[in-house]
C-alpha cells in the first residue's frame, strides 16, 4: 500500500526564518548492519571475472577489498570528535541547496559558460560536426536573457542525469571521443535536495544546483518542497542504500528505480522486517508528496555506517569491476563517482570531480617535486581507505600493499599509455595515436598497483605513480588533525 503523508502548505518566503530556527540536522543515527544484510548482498554480486584482461595486475590482485581493509586495523579508527565533524561536514554540505544563500554559483558566469558551449565545433553520435543551427537552437532554449529566474527549493524524484545544455544530444570533442560526452554532468540521487534557478523556453527542462554541481534536468524528475517539508527532511534520521543498485518503489505503485549505494532516504520506521522510508515523488502542479515504501533490511543501514572493515568491504566490493562510464553514463561511474559513493554511506563527503576532491583536503601534500620512490614511501606511510591519490585527471583511494609492499589503489580507470604500436590480445586499444605510442583500455573500476600495464610497456613517465601529483588524507578535516609531512 502507499501512504502519502500530508504535509501542510504556507509561503515560501518563511523558509530562511524558519531554518534558523529548526537547527536543520541530519542526525546520526547510524548503528551496525542488519544481520546477514551483508551476506544477503554479496550473494547478488558477481564475481569480478578480470582473467581475460591483457593487463597483470587485474589477474594477480585479488579484487576483493576486505582483506586490506582487516590489513589496516587500527587505521581505520576514527576518534568521536573527528567522526562528529566529518558527518557536520556533509551535513552541511548535502542540505546546501535548501540553505538560503547559500548559492555559490555566480549568474554571469553560468549564463557566459552556456554561451561559450554554443560556440564550440562539436561532433555528435554519428561522428559528423553539429550544425551550428541545432547548436543555436538548444542555445536559445536555455532563455538566458532572464537567467535566473527563481531560487526555489526542490527534490530530485527520480535518479537523473544532470546536462550542461538542456539537450540529450551528445557533444564530443573530436570524432571518435566517445564516450566522453562533455555535456553529461554528474547524476543526481533519487531524493537529493535542489535548488531550481531556471526553466527552459520549451518548459522541458530545469536548471538546477545540487551540492556538487549545477545543470539542466528533465522536469518531470523534479518536485518543488515546501518549507515543512524540508525541516521535516533535514532534522530527521536516514538510511542510506548499503545494497548497489537497489529496487527502490517510487511510493505511487507505478514502477521501480535502481538505486545507487549512497541514496538517502529518511526513514519513518520498521514493520514487518522491512525498513520504512520516505520517498518524494511529484504531484500535479509539480509539488513534492512524500510517500511511505518499503525496503528491505539487507538494502540499507542507519546512516551513517561504522568505518569498519565489515562495511567497507560491503560498499566497496560490489564496486569492483563495474564498466567505467564518463559523467555517470549509462548509469555508471567514472572515477570521482566512484569514490563519491563509496564514502556517502560513512557520512563522509566528497565532491564530484577529481580535482575537487583533492582540493577539499587542506592537509594535501604536493608530490610533484618528488621521486617514484619518494611518492611510494609516502603513500605508505598514509592510512589505507582514507588516503586519496591525485594525478591531473583522475582520483584513486589508497587501500594498502600488496604481498610485494607495492601500494594498491582502487579506482575506475578509463585506460594507460604504452610504447610500441601492437595491440595485446584483450583489443582494448583505439585509434588515432601519435606516432610510437597507443592506449591500452581498463574500462573498469579495480584494485591495481600504481603501475597497472608495466609488464606492456608503459610510455616512459606515465605510470600512475609517475603522474600522482598530491596526496590528501581525508581526516585532516578533523579539529587538531596533524598534516603528512612530505619525506626528507
Amino acid at each position: 500500500m502507499v501512504h502519502v503523508v500530508a504535509i501542510p502548505r504556507r509561503a515560501v518566503g518563511i523558509l530562511a526564518v524558519a531554518l534558523l530556527l529548526a537547527g536543520c540536522s541530519l542526525k546520526a543515527g547510524g548503528g551496525a548492519l542488519a544481520p546477514g544484510a551483508g551476506a544477503a548482498v554479496m550473494e547478488q554480486k558477481r564475481p569480478t571475472r578480470t582473467e581475460e584482461y591483457a593487463i597483470e595486475d587485474l589477474r594477480r590482485i585479488p579484487q576483493e577489498l576486505g582483506r586490506l581493509a582487516v590489513a589496516a586495523g587500527e587505521r581505520l579508527n576514527l576518534s568521536t570528535q573527528c567522526r562528529d565533524s566529518l558527518l557536520e561536514e556533509f551535513r552541511q554540505h548535502y542540505f546546501a541547496p535548501w540553505r538560503a544563500g547559500a548559492s555559490g554559483e555566480e549568474p554571469a558566469e553560468i549564463r557566459g559558460f552556456m554561451r561559450q558551449q554554443g560556440r564550440v565545433t562539436w561532433y555528435g553520435p554519428n561522428q559528423r560536426k553539429v550544425p551550428k543551427r541545432e547548436l543555436r537552437e538548444i542555445l536559445d532554449n536555455c532563455a538566458l536573457e532572464n537567467f535566473p529566474s527563481q531560487s526555489v527549493p526542490a527534490v530530485a524524484v527520480a535518479p537523473a542525469h544532470l546536462r550542461g545544455l538542456p539537450s540529450y544530444q551528445p557533444l564530443y570533442k573530436s570524432p571518435d571521443d566517445a564516450p566522453f560526452d562533455m555535456i553529461s554532468y554528474p547524476q543526481v540521487k533519487l531524493n537529493e535536495p535542489l535548488l531550481v534557478r531556471h526553466a527552459s523556453a520549451d518548459g522541458v527542462w530545469l536548471f538546477v544546483e545540487t551540492a556538487y554541481s549545477s545543470g539542466w534536468l528533465e522536469r518531470r524528475d523534479v518536485a518543488v518542497m515546501d518549507p515543512e517539508q524540508v525541516i521535516a527532511w533535514m532534522q530527521g534520521r536516514f538510511l542510506v542504500l548499503i545494497e548497489d543498485y537497489a529496487p527502490v518503489p517510487d511510493g505511487k505503485g507505478v514502477g521501480v528505480f535502481r538505486c545507487k549505494v549512497g541514496t538517502l532516504l529518511p526513514l519513518l520506521g520498521e514493520e514487518a522486517g522491512t525498513w520504512q522510508v520516505a520517498v518524494a515523488s511529484a504531484s500535479e502542479g509539480g509539488r513534492a508528496e512524500i510517500r511511505r515504501v518499503s525496503l528491505p533490511k539487507s538494502a540499507a543501514a542507519p546512516f551513517p555506517v561504522p568505518f569498519q572493515p565489515e562495511e567497507i568491504a560491503l560498499v566497496g566490493n560490489q564496486m569492483l569491476g563495474e564498466p567505467y562510464g564518463w559523467g555517470e553514463i549509462y548509469d555508471l561511474r567514472d572515477c570521482s563517482a566512484l569514490l563519491r559513493d563509496f564514502f556517502i554511506p560513512f557520512g563522509i563527503w566528497l565532491p564530484r570531480t577529481s580535482s575537487d576532491q583533492i582540493a577539499s583536503i587542506p592537509g594535501r601534500v604536493d608530490l610533484t617535486g618528488l621521486p617514484p620512490a619518494g611518492k611510494a614511501e609516502l603513500i605508505k606511510k598514509s592510512p589505507p581507505f582514507l588516503t586519496l591519490l591525485f594525478k591531473p585527471g583522475h582520483i584513486m583511494l589508497y587501500v594498502g600493499l600488496d604481498a610485494a609492499g607495492r601500494p594498491l589503489v582502487f579506482h575506475d580507470a578509463w585506460s594507460i599509455r604504452l610504447a610500441g604500436n601492437s595491440a595485446p590480445g584483450n583489443g582494448g586499444q583505439v585509434t588515432g595515436e601519435p606516432p610510437g605510442q597507443r592506449t591500452q583500455i581498463i574500462g573498469l573500476s579495480a584494485i591495481t598497483t600504481l603501475e597497472p600495464g608495466k609488464e606492456l610497456g608503459l610510455v616512459p613517465g606515465a605510470s600512475l605513480l609517475e603522474k600522482s601529483s598530491e596526496l590528501g588524507v581525508l581526516t585532516t578535516r578533523c579539529p587538531a588533525s596533524a598534516p603528512l609531512a612530505p619525506p626528507r
